[in-house]
């Protein structure tokens, strides 16, 4: 009988560019159809669209995580129905034009709370709300990979709110999209519940968000390349396409 064992959780550059998350830079998630159960019409829908999507996202992830020698552990999932959300990592509020979904790496956590992705607004569009269930489900995989960690002491030593702080940041969101990305085509044109047109659907949502508030803080990304580069995830599915830590600065504005 033989076990993989993980190996030690990666610092420094080699927690960023030199991961070893990047080792086969061509590896990619195998294809499924995935079917999660409605959509998050309410607080009862949304708890069974985001658990069994949540499920696709498990079975997706734990066997790329294994061959690149990490422990895989599953996100756990928390659905709040207030405006305000308070975790381990701290207290945040949600909504329109604030914070669509959170996760936590403290309690390995994604929040999706309903306000942050209303029904009235986006309807039964399944992909969409996937497609950020995603997008925070990546921030997982950084904190698995030793990423997130690296990239929040890095920022705290230079300022987050300093010029190379926000870039740090945008580097993590923008691959958090780029993880995404991978995930939905992943899933697309399996023969189950997603097809092309929820591509179409889900890249025109993206190319939405990112900084669109140009009296904030730019730590997510520029619209066109918080969209971009999760284009580039869904059309290449190749886990070293989505290495931000090593793209230049002007690819990650």
């Amino acid at each position: 009988t033989t076990t993989t064992r993980a190996l030690p959780l990666p610092t420094g550059e080699a927690a960023l560019g030199q991961n070893r998350l990047y080792a086969n830079f061509d590896a990619g998630l195998a294809k499924q159809p995935c079917n999660p159960t409605g959509w998050p019409s309410d607080a009862v829908a949304a708890k069974i669209f985001y658990e069994t999507s949540l499920q696709c996202l498990n079975t997706a992830w734990k066997p790329f995580m294994t061959a690149a020698g990490f422990e895989f552990r599953p996100a756990t999932l928390s659905i709040p129905t207030g405006t305000v959300v308070t975790n381990p990592c701290n207290t945040y509020e949600v909504g329109p034009g604030r914070n669509p979904a959170l996760y936590c790496g403290t309690d390995e956590t994604i929040y999706m709370p309903l306000v942050g992705m209303p029904a009235d607004k986006y309807g039964d569009q399944a992909v969409i709300y996937l497609a950020m269930l995603a997008h925070e489900y990546g921030h997982h995989i950084q904190a698995l990979t030793g990423t997130s960690g690296e990239e929040y002491k890095q920022a705290q030593a230079l300022g987050e709110q300093s010029a190379e702080g926000l870039e740090l940041s945008r580097r993590l969101e923008l691959q958090a999209q780029c993880l995404s990305g991978m995930f939905v085509g992943s899933i697309v044109e399996t023969g189950g519940r997603f097809t092309v047109a929820d591509y179409q659907i889900a890249l025109d949502d993206n190319a939405t968000r990112g900084d669109w508030d140009p009296s904030a803080p730019r730590d997510h990304g520029s619209k066109a390349h918080f969209g971009g580069w999760w284009d580039q995830g869904y059309r290449l599915n190749k886990i070293g396409e989505c290495n931000t830590w090593l793209s230049p600065a002007s690819d990650v504005s």
